[in-house]
């Protein structure tokens, strides 16, 4: 009846669909990083998409199912096995009790998601079962999960759908390729910036930094410039938001992002293009294209 946590790798995180209504109280909505690939998941299991799943950064994982059940993978980060054979991603999947998964190193891409079918049982806070870990809220303590955990599935199904043998891929040239582009718009502040810093924006291929998590991306290349030097009252912000830091670098706001910040948006990246930034691992290059709508 439950999943039993072995090895997190890098970071394991529960996560739906996100948790909505409480940015005015300064709480993201978290949720998933790659909403494309977590929406997939939930289909092949059958399931709403409402319920609870499992994000994986990276790799390192070893999940040992307890019960028999019906599962997928999407999104990228790593290759899979279950007991030493080689699966695939974007279909789904018959499990037995005591089967173990393991996620292993691959090239490109940077989050699993790991659905089961009913969902997994997961104690909501604020409507949702995300995982903010800043505020501790949602998933298990409000935390990333631990070797020793064990999650109970949701619903005690008993004749599970047999996994049907179709493969469904999603386009995300995070997955193929180390140079990435990523479609963006004009933000409130993009007037604070000259036309120098404004094709500079454009031109530039940007770095992923190692210290990008879920909160922000924070991006490596030339400094931008202001036309002179303003500073902007705390305001609205929202993930896909790119904000000008101080020093010139550029930051994507990520899911777990504040609600609010001070430093100017120069751009919004385009709302489909958020999770192919999701699958970027730090090192991949991104290059924006100013996107008119």
């Amino acid at each position: 009846m439950s999943l039993f946590i072995h090895k997190t790798g890098v970071q394991a995180l529960i996560q739906d669909r996100g948790r909505v209504g409480y940015r005015h109280l300064g709480i993201p909505a978290s949720g998933p990083m790659d909403s494309y690939s977590f929406e997939l998941a939930q289909l092949l299991c059958g399931n709403s998409g409402q319920e609870a799943l499992i994000e994986f950064t990276l790799h390192g994982a070893i999940i040992e199912f307890e019960k028999a059940t019906v599962i997928a993978l999407t999104g990228g980060g790593a290759t899979a096995t279950i007991n030493n054979k080689s699966i695939l991603y974007n279909i789904a999947h018959v499990v037995k009790a005591g089967d173990t998964l393991k996620l292993s190193p691959s090239e490109f891409g940077c989050r699993t998601y790991l659905a089961i079918q009913g969902g997994l049982k997961v104690n909501a806070e604020l409507g949702s079962c995300a995982t903010y870990v800043p505020a501790q809220i949602g998933g298990i303590e409000g935390r990333a999960l631990k070797a020793g955990d064990r999650i109970e599935f949701a619903d005690e199904i008993n004749n599970h759908r047999t996994a049907e043998n179709i493969l469904i891929q999603i386009k995300n040239p995070a997955l193929e390729l180390n140079e990435i582009p990523i479609r963006i718009h004009k933000g409130p502040e993009w007037g604070w910036f000259d036309n120098a810093a404004q094709s500079q924006l454009i031109k530039e291929k940007w770095r992923i930094g190692p210290q990008s998590n879920r909160m922000g991306y924070q991006l490596q290349g030339s400094p931008l410039l202001l036309k002179e030097k303003t500073e902007l009252i705390s305001t609205a912000v929202m993930p896909g938001i790119i904000q000008v830091t101080p020093s010139g670098m550029p930051i994507i706001l990520g899911a777990d992002a504040q609600t609010i910040g001070g430093y100017p948006r120069i751009a919004r990246v385009h709302t489909p293009d958020l999770s192919i930034v999701g699958q970027c691992r730090p090192g991949v290059f991104l290059q924006f294209q100013l996107f008119d709508e």
